[in-house]
Parts: structure tokens; C-alpha cells; sequence
């Protein structure tokens, strides 16, 4: 897919290499039956511990509700449990099972592959740059944005 830059608009460029970087995530995550944001959860939990809905979604910059099917989903394939909080039955803690645990290694790998292949070719320097300009455009859209109106679900 070579295109002339100059005839193509930045916010096209980026548009395609977020479709193109979803569409090689869920591949490799595929095996697992899992989307790239479900993995997300698992690396979450992992490294949390048990959380609250409401804790992981603070940490995911999502509202409870969006993850809601993504965590119904995990725990009808064994990957993640809900148990009443010990000190506020009302409260349901969410954890990674042994199966869960099993596939982080495999989950990193992904994450390790994807950076990888999206910076080939690219110095050290360039792929900080990129990244500190990315995040400044993700700031400068969420400016005064209630986040969980602007995130994609899960």
C-alpha cells in the first residue's frame, strides 16, 4: 500500500494505522477468543490483583457499563471471576483464574510482537517522538471530554 503522503491527509494515515494495527491485534489474540481491550482486562487484573468493576474501569478510562459484555464475556470462558467483596457483599471483586494467569506470558508476547511490527524500521528517538506527539493528541481531543463518551467499548 504505497501512497503518495503529500496527497493524502494526516488524520487518513492515522485512520488507516489504527484499523490496520486492530485488525493484526485481534488476530493474534484470536487463538484465545479474546479482543485486544479483553487482553487488556487480563493484564490489568493481573498485575492489580482483584478490582471492583468501578476500580477497573478508573484504570481503563472506561464507565462500568462499557466493560460490562467484555467481563461477562471473560467469565463465561474461564478467563476472569466475580466474588462477593468480603467486607461489602454488594460489591463484586473480579480476579484472573489459574486460566487467565496461563495466557499473560502469551498476552505480553502480542503486546511485544505489535510494538515490534508497528516500529520497524523506526529509531529509538522516532518512537518516543511518535508517542509523545500521540499523546498529545489525545490529550488536546479529550480536553474538557468526559472520557467514557470518547473511548471505544471494549
Amino acid at each position: 500500500m504505497n501512497m503518495d503522503m503529500n496527497h493524502m491527509q494526516t488524520l487518513g494515515i492515522l485512520a488507516q494505522v489504527t484499523h490496520l494495527s486492530s485488525c493484526h491485534a485481534k488476530q493474534m489474540f484470536g487463538k484465545y477468543d479474546l479482543k485486544p481491550g479483553q487482553a487488556g482486562i487480563l493484564f490489568v487484573l493481573n498485575k492489580e490483583g482483584e478490582l471492583s468493576q468501578r476500580e477497573l474501569s478508573r484504570k481503563m478510562n472506561l464507565t462500568p457499563p462499557t466493560i460490562t459484555s467484555a467481563i461477562q464475556k471473560m467469565e463465561q470462558l474461564g478467563y476472569i471471576r466475580r466474588k462477593p467483596d468480603e467486607k461489602d457483599q454488594r460489591i463484586l471483586r473480579l480476579g484472573i483464574t489459574d486460566k487467565g494467569k496461563a495466557c499473560i506470558d502469551d498476552i505480553c508476547r502480542v503486546g511485544s510482537a505489535m510494538e515490534e511490527l508497528v516500529f520497524r524500521g523506526m529509531s529509538m528517538e522516532e518512537t518516543l517522538l511518535l508517542k509523545r506527539l500521540l499523546v498529545q493528541i489525545r490529550d488536546n481531543l479529550m480536553e474538557g471530554q468526559d472520557p467514557s463518551v470518547l473511548l471505544p467499548p471494549m
